[in-house]
């Protein structure tokens, strides 16, 4: 159970003691001048920027050694030297002063701790993982900024112009609560609509962002697109996505599954059109969720059409396509330098004779090809490719649900490859590689963290 009391401190003008001068000692230094705060340092030797900062009117220094008696007189102390000793009798004796104590990364020696903040103009949010993992605290405090990195500055200044007026009208607590809170969420409102509906030329005031969600990892989406779901009323999503990135939607978003695989159809494509129209048209901010990118075999064009037709508005926010960003987190370079200079991204569900599909004889010449749906039609791409003059011997790898947690690689040549990849167990859906740039390096293994530890 975390028992910390979150409190805001007021240290402008305040004496704050550092006692250390190496790296993190100058991140204390630098935030608490950020502040305003009146720092003096004790250390031996400094970092070039606290050398710098030295000259500073804010700022003291003393170049020697801790003493006792060095905290007396001081709001708060931080510690950060190499000398466990040394943290625990500057703990004690600010203890016995009852003088706020943080001894960096020794959560014993600490009698309070450091958020991680997320600050933009007046607003400021502090996260605490009660010491237990700071860097958690990061990643969640960076969630929040892309939430309330754009726009709440300006609205809360808004507020606070309006707040001493509440004040004055009204002489109950209760009373100026209920008023405020009204004004609050009338103002979100009119933030929420002014970026479509102020600016917008379109006839209707909802609109349609077309995201890419990336290769499968939930963290690889784009800031702007997490911060698109973050604020959507309705997402329309596909078999790709992780349902992860769902979890980051408003409790009263409403979610629609239109996803399609290649070996079978869920929904229609005009059936996914009318649902964006439709939720469009009826003032929603809509998000069309797709795995990759929207305009890398994933219809976006479509839809973009579609969309327009009808007089909607669209945003568009790129993500990682599979044929890229899996490779890629492999550590396959998809062009190198003497080994392929050229590279084609293809598709592997048009593979018949009709006038429009895939020229596989032009293909097998590129250096490096990527097929995206093709795991089914694999004997008859690995046909076409030799057929055409592509060498027997041309290494592959094929990759099931990349950059995910049941992610399985799977190696072979053209030769080899139909064989091997028999032996997957697995529905998830993958891509192909061809090309020497396969064996340019070794497949990277994706460890969990309790094989890192052994």
């Amino acid at each position: 159970m975390n028992t910390l009391y979150p409190i805001f401190l007021k240290v402008e003008q305040k004496p704050v003691l550092v006692i250390g001068g190496g790296k993190i000692a100058e991140q204390k230094v630098s935030g608490l001048l950020e502040v305003n705060a009146t720092v003096t340092v004790i250390a031996p030797k400094l970092t070039t920027r606290l050398e710098t900062l030295s000259g500073a009117g804010n700022i003291f220094v003393q170049k020697r050694e801790y003493r006792r008696g060095d905290v007396e007189g001081f709001t708060l102390v931080f510690a950060s030297t190499n000398n466990p000793a040394v943290h625990k009798e500057i703990f004690d004796e600010a203890i016995s002063q009852n003088i706020p104590v943080n001894v960096v990364d020794v959560p014993d020696l600490c009698n309070f701790y450091l958020a991680s903040v997320f600050r933009n103009g007046d607003l400021k949010v502090a996260v605490s993982t009660n010491g237990k993992s700071p860097t958690l605290g990061k990643i969640i405090r960076d969630r929040i900024a892309a939430e309330f990195g754009k726009g709440y500055p300006e609205l809360l200044d808004t507020l606070g112009d309006i707040r001493p007026y509440v004040h004055s009208a009204y002489a109950k607590t209760e009373k100026r609560k209920e008023v405020l809170e009204r004004i609050v969420d009338e103002e979100l409102k009119k933030k929420l609509l002014s970026r479509s509906a102020l600016t917008s030329t379109h006839p209707y005031s909802g609109k349609v962002i077309l995201v890419g969600a990336g290769p499968g990892d939930p963290d690889l989406i784009s800031v702007k697109g997490l911060h698109a779901i973050q604020q959507a009323d309705v997402i329309a999503y596909d078999a790709l996505v992780s349902p992860d990135l769902l979890l980051s939607a408003r409790p009263e978003c409403e979610n629609i599954f239109v996803g399609k695989r290649s070996n079978g159809h869920f929904a229609l494509q005009e059936e996914i059109n009318g649902v964006l129209i439709s939720r469009a048209k009826a003032g929603k901010n809509v998000v069309r969720l797709k795995g990759g990118d929207p305009f890398v075999f994933g219809r976006g064009g479509e839809e973009l059409l579609a969309l327009r037709e009808e007089g909607v508005e669209v945003e568009i926010i790129p993500g990682i396509t599979a044929g890229i960003g899996i490779p890629s987190s492999l550590g396959i370079p998809l062009t190198h330098r003497g080994i392929a200079s050229n590279v084609v991204l293809v598709t592997g569900s048009e593979i018949s004779d009709k006038e429009n599909s895939v020229d596989w004889s032009n293909i097998s010449a590129i250096d490096t090809i990527v097929v995206y749906m093709g795991i089914k039609k694999l004997p008859e791409i690995v046909t076409k490719l030799t057929n055409s003059g592509r060498n027997n011997e041309a290494p592959v790898a094929v990759i099931f649900g990349g950059t995910t947690t049941d992610q399985i690689v799977i190696k072979g040549t053209l030769s080899t490859i139909v064989e091997n990849v028999q032996t997957a167990k697995t529905d998830a859906p993958g891509i192909i590689i061809i090309g020497d740039v396969v064996d340019a390096f070794s497949v990277q293994k994706k460890f969990d963290a309790k094989e890192l530890l052994q």
